[in-house]
């Protein structure tokens, strides 16, 4: 098994985001040290795949760096691609894939990420959604009509349906499965519902503004989450 950890250089939202200082550490190393705390329970080797010599230059003995070719680097190439080269690289049947834009996770939620990806062909991370599915509404020449047809109640606890939100923290499945369907979400795919109360997808400098924020929130609440030590 493969811990991948990707890091395209080129990014749109943010200049130089991998390696960008995040609550005191490159942004990239928040998922390095996850990779770190749950390789040795998942016998899995790290991998960073880049493009980026600055990061390339940081090849050291417990994470291995792969030189991501050019086509494989563009903001238009998959993400299945990019995955399926490094798993054939390394002779790996199966990967977990900790993206760096979604920095931080809290220690129980990869001690249940663990538990599930040694029990489960394909496991994903997800959220609760900050804003309620069913209060989302589509407008049509300024009138409203809601997104999703569902019974309406008053109060949020009362509503039936469990809304999730697929988070990109954590993906984790067999080369086989991503081969045949070329997609992190096959049909048996087993969702483990995160408990970090808020999400965290790093795209532009508003959502970076508001992860630094949540990092704050949840140092003061006492959660425990992962740090990189150096």
């Amino acid at each position: 098994m493969l811990i991948i950890v990707p890091a395209r250089k080129g990014s749109k939202g943010i200049a130089g985001k991998n390696t960008k200082p995040f609550c005191g550490h490159p942004l990239i190393d928040w998922s390095f040290a996850a990779a770190q705390r749950i390789a040795a329970d998942l016998g899995a080797r790290i991998v960073c795949t880049t493009d980026d010599p600055e990061i390339l230059m940081r090849d050291q003995s417990d994470i291995r760096m792969h030189n991501r070719a050019a086509g494989l680097a563009s903001d238009t190439a998959g993400m299945a691609g990019v995955v399926l080269d490094v798993c054939d690289t390394f002779s790996a049947s199966r990967y977990v894939l900790l993206q760096p834009t979604t920095p931080l996770r809290l220690i129980m939620d990869l001690d249940a990420l663990v538990r599930a990806t040694l029990a489960h062909d394909t496991v994903v991370s997800c959220t609760h959604p900050a804003e309620h599915p069913e209060d989302i509404i589509t407008l049509e020449d300024q009138r409203a009509h809601p997104a999703i047809a569902a019974p309406k109640s008053t109060r949020r606890q009362d509503r039936v349906a469990e809304y999730r939100f697929v988070d990109g923290g954590y993906y984790a499945g067999s080369v086989e499965t991503l081969l045949a369907t070329k997609s992190f979400l096959p049909e048996d795919t087993f969702y483990q519902t995160l408990s970090i109360p808020a999400g965290v997808d790093i795209d532009t400098p508003y959502d970076w503004a508001m992860a630094v924020a949540t990092h704050d929130w949840l140092a003061a609440e006492g959660y425990d989450f992962v740090h990189p030590q150096r």
